[in-house]
């Protein structure tokens, strides 16, 4: 071997020692590069998880109120939307859902409440509901009938009463405080046209059932959480 290529022998192992080195960071920042794809390509899935909950898909405005208790009433004119958020199980809100004997214990506007027939889903009960305003006080009184559906669904109509119209649904989903968790709370909505029978104001009725609709949502969460810790 010539002198020659031992004098570049020392510059040969540095340049191979730096394109190494080089190599070692390219390797490194691909791996940085590739893991951020890869984390970009799941991220919007992730992501997703996070606002697909029945609440989530609520306009902010509502998800800020039901989250803070509130009751959420929108509609007017006799066809209304009604929904709270209460803390507890989909089968403790059922069994206050469905507690047709009971009403009358917890509910503000019934003074009386009695379940008449049962035929496996299909059941129909009697209620009178008592409304105090600061002008007068008015009793009324309405058969209902209610189709179950176990645990998501109450379908209800009035069959006989003072009411003309009283057709609507109780809707119940289970709302989990993060994705994959175990639910620990259940929006409940209630959807509901009402109409009177016969009444002197059309319009001071509307305003009362609308009160009285948000008292009973308020009632029901109440109930649902009192049960819950019993």
């Amino acid at each position: 071997m010539s002198i020659g290529y031992f004098k570049c022998l020392p510059y040969s192992y540095t340049l191979l020692m730096i394109l190494s080195s080089q190599f070692k960071k390219s390797r490194h920042l691909i791996a940085v590069i590739g893991g951020a794809i890869a984390l970009n390509m799941f991220a919007p899935q992730a992501t997703a998880k996070l606002f697909d909950g029945p609440v989530d898909k609520l306009p902010v405005l509502e998800r800020a109120a039901l989250r803070e208790g509130k009751v959420i009433l929108t509609g007017d004119k006799g066809q209304y939307t009604c929904r709270i958020l209460v803390n507890g199980s989909m089968d403790t809100a059922w069994q206050v859902l469905t507690d047709y004997d009971n009403f009358e214990n917890f509910l503000p506007s019934v003074s009386e409440s009695d379940l008449l027939e049962q035929n496996g889903d299909r059941k129909v009960f009697e209620q009178t509901n008592k409304i105090r305003t600061l002008v007068f006080t008015t009793k009324s009184k309405v058969k209902i009938a209610v189709t179950e559906s176990y645990p998501k669904t109450i379908a209800f109509k009035s069959v006989e009463g003072d009411l003309d119209t009283l057709d609507g649904t109780w809707i119940l989903e289970p709302v989990s405080p993060y994705p994959s968790a175990p639910p620990n709370q259940v929006l409940i909505t209630h959807q509901v046209e009402v109409a009177p029978a016969s009444t002197p104001s059309r319009s001071i009725f509307f305003n009362i059932y609308e009160n009285t609709l948000e008292a009973t949502l308020a009632a029901i969460k109440q109930e649902v959480e009192i049960r819950s810790i019993q």
